[in-house]
């Protein structure tokens, strides 16, 4: 409970940090985008401002000379003609539309823009726009209204640099010049990479330390239900024969078995082999402790593999009185190598074992020998129940166990895989598992022909 509760306050934490952080790189943003602008802002004043001061001109002069021309055709030629609403109405689109013209091709505040920002070493990529907002000409009969608009807030990214307003012969004219950023959101990006970069690395390295944190607690957690399940295992274990002898040596004090000879020899046979039954669990936990705390030390002598492997398989089958059929396939001429012969004994004798034990038909095994890039290889193969994907990368950690792997009743520690691939990786090589549901699973042991003699 206190795990989960742990993990939820972790995750609420996370996400509000995230939270933070995105809020962050959003006011960053802002920020450095009403610095830009304002930068640019104040940038295009002062260029305008030292136009006035040097050429007592706002580069409009030439615009609106060409204007007056334009309104002086518009007063005599034109508006003599209008009769309806609608012809004025017309006469005022057609105006407005040329006086665009004539401002955006005949004003010089832009190119001296451009150089000022340019010199001021700013990207002077940008774009200009005019708005007319008030278009009235000068009448005999008095003032004609073209346009008259009340100017709305400009939208996001626009600068207003100057409203002019000009009075001339036969117009007054007020327009809005303003300065639109063509890359401003690179621009912003440019300026706001430091910190973004900062955050962003904050982010990962979060999120990396809570991901090993929440793997790590996961780990934690399945070695807990690893270790209680070896516990119940290994109880299990030690209890079976312990029962049996506790049962054996009470029936021994019985006279009528006393007084059978036959009785007492078979009750004796059952107390010694139960006894070296439970000698060997313990021996098994008391090695791997051992192994736990140190290196192998190795014993190596050196030996034919064919042969070793094939005493091996001879003894196993002595053993477990022909407990399976076993096949050998030896292709490596004899080779010598050097070997912990009681160690590797008892990795063989551990495959062997298992292959007998989780089969649920009569138990078919090959043992074969190869070489192949550089590594002697010893493939140990069975028609088991098998092994599914999602437990093959598991199998040779300590203490775990295939879930309902176990077709016999005895139970097992969880160990002798692990003990199998400590063997393995002690002798300089390694062991790797692949396997089928009710096909069968193969081991295959290399060890480098280095060692070889």
């Amino acid at each position: 409970m206190k795990r989960k509760l742990l993990l939820a306050f972790s995750l609420a934490a996370l996400l509000l940090f995230l939270a933070v952080q995105v809020f962050m790189i959003q006011s960053t943003w802002q920020q450095k985008e009403e610095i830009l602008l304002m930068r640019y802002k104040s940038l295009s004043r002062e260029g305008l401002s030292l136009l006035l001061a040097k050429k007592k001109s706002n580069g409009f002069e030439k615009a609106m000379s060409v204007t007056d021309k334009f309104t002086d055709y518009l007063i005599s030629e034109e508006v003599p003609k209008l009769r309806t609403t609608i012809d004025s109405t017309s006469l005022g689109r057609i105006a407005l539309k040329e006086t665009y013209s004539i401002l955006r091709d005949n004003e010089m505040l832009t190119s001296f823009l451009y150089s000022y920002i340019k010199n001021a070493h700013f990207d002077n990529d940008f774009k200009t726009i005019i708005s007319i907002a008030s278009f009235q000409l000068i009448t005999p009969e008095g003032k004609m209204v073209l346009a008259d608009t009340v100017y709305p807030l400009p939208k996001k990214g626009l600068i207003v640099v100057n409203t002019f307003r000009e009075e001339h012969n036969n117009f007054i004219i007020e327009f809005h010049y303003l300065i639109d950023l063509t890359h401003k959101n690179e621009m912003v990006l440019k300026e706001a990479l430091l910190s973004f970069c900062l955050i962003t690395g904050s982010i990962l390295i979060v999120l990396m330390v809570f991901g090993v944190t929440w793997r790590n607690l996961m780990e934690e957690r399945r070695l807990s239900e690893l270790k209680s399940d070896f516990i119940n295992n290994m109880t299990h274990e030690l209890k079976t024969p312990l029962s049996t002898i506790t049962v054996a040596g009470r029936t021994l004090e019985k006279e009528q078995v006393l007084s059978d000879q036959q009785k007492v020899l078979e009750t004796a046979r059952l107390i010694g082999k139960q006894s070296v039954h439970l000698n060997q669990l313990i021996n098994t936990i008391l090695e791997v402790s051992f192994l736990e705390r140190q290196e192998f030390e190795l014993d190596r002598s050196g030996v034919v593999m064919d042969e070793l492997l094939h005493q091996i398989v001879n003894s196993f089958l002595t053993s477990c009185d022909g407990c399976a059929e076993i096949k050998e396939q030896y292709q490596t001429g004899g080779i010598k190598v050097q070997v912990d012969i009681v160690y590797f004994t008892t990795m063989v004798s551990n495959l062997l074992s298992n292959a007998v034990k989780y089969c649920d038909k009569e138990p078919r095994i090959t043992v074969s020998t190869n070489v192949s890039c550089g590594d002697l290889e010893i493939t140990i193969a069975d028609n088991g129940v098998g092994i599914s994907g999602e437990h093959l990368g598991h199998v040779f950690e300590k203490f775990y166990r295939v879930p309902q792997g176990n077709i016999h009743k005895t139970k097992g520690l969880g160990l002798g895989l692990y003990y199998v691939r400590r063997i393995a990786v002690a002798h300089g090589g390694d062991v790797s598992v692949s396997s089928k549901p009710g096909r069968g699973t193969t081991f295959k042991i290399k060890i480098p022909i280095q060692n070889a003699i």
